[in-house]
């Protein structure tokens, strides 16, 4: 192959493949963008409906690449990752006819949906753990697919079917306020926290709690806090 023909397939590379993924990111932020108002109408309808005024509904817009939301007791933090990627070669996803037939819709935009205590996040207790709640994949055609609990996983499971819309996203938001709200705090390892040095004393009394973490229910759709806090 000659220095031209290695040049020119260095070009056409570059151009085919940055292309694809500026095209797929552009997607992807539109609709993170779309979510995030979603988030705040949805909440603030929820909010509008509750009868205890303990309850938490209330939505938070850090950036164009974060919005939290805090749902009762949870916090749920949408986080919308700059890169694209692709799935991995053993991805089941790529024996779909959809995937076969143009490689190119298998790169993906990717939001990633945490779930933290409220009170994890609102007294910045470092040491707390959340978990991942799901992660939503989007392509340039505007097709998704969802990893996370069976709540959002189980209602999408064939991307050649799953286009994104606003009422799509609407459902979604609630099926993950259901997700999140259905999991409970797990209580630490006795043995994880019967011992304390000072500083975590002095953390502890700061912070008025212990260390926390949610445990969920996770699957592919291709294949309270202790004290009972929720004002």
């Amino acid at each position: 192959m000659s220095l031209k023909d290695l040049r020119d397939s260095v070009l056409n590379l570059l151009h085919d493949k940055v292309t694809l993924k500026q095209d797929v990111l552009a997607v992807t932020k539109k609709w993170f963008k779309e979510l995030s108002e979603v988030l705040a109408a949805e909440v603030a309808e929820l909010k509008g409906g509750l009868k205890d005024p303990r309850i938490r509904m209330e939505a938070t817009f850090k950036s164009d690449f974060e919005s939290r939301v805090m749902v009762g007791s949870d916090a749920l933090i949408f986080h919308l990752h700059t890169n694209v990627f692709t799935i991995p070669e053993d991805n089941p996803l790529w024996k779909d006819a959809y995937i076969k037939k143009d490689f190119s819709r298998g790169y993906f935009g990717v939001i990633y949906v945490y779930n933290f205590s409220a009170q994890s996040i609102l007294q910045n207790r470092i040491g707390d753990e959340g978990g991942l709640l799901a992660r939503i994949y989007i392509n340039k055609e505007n097709h998704f697919v969802i990893e996370g609990v069976q709540q959002v996983a189980l209602r999408f499971p064939k991307i050649s079917k799953n286009t994104v819309t606003k009422d799509v996203l609407v459902e979604m938001v609630h099926l993950l306020f259901l997700g999140a709200v259905s999991n409970d705090l797990v209580i630490p390892a006795y043995d994880a926290v019967s011992e304390i040095n000072i500083d975590q004393l002095n953390e502890l009394s700061e912070n008025l709690g212990i260390r926390t973490n949610k445990s969920l229910g996770f699957r592919s759709s291709s294949s309270k806090d202790s004290d009972e806090d929720y004002s």
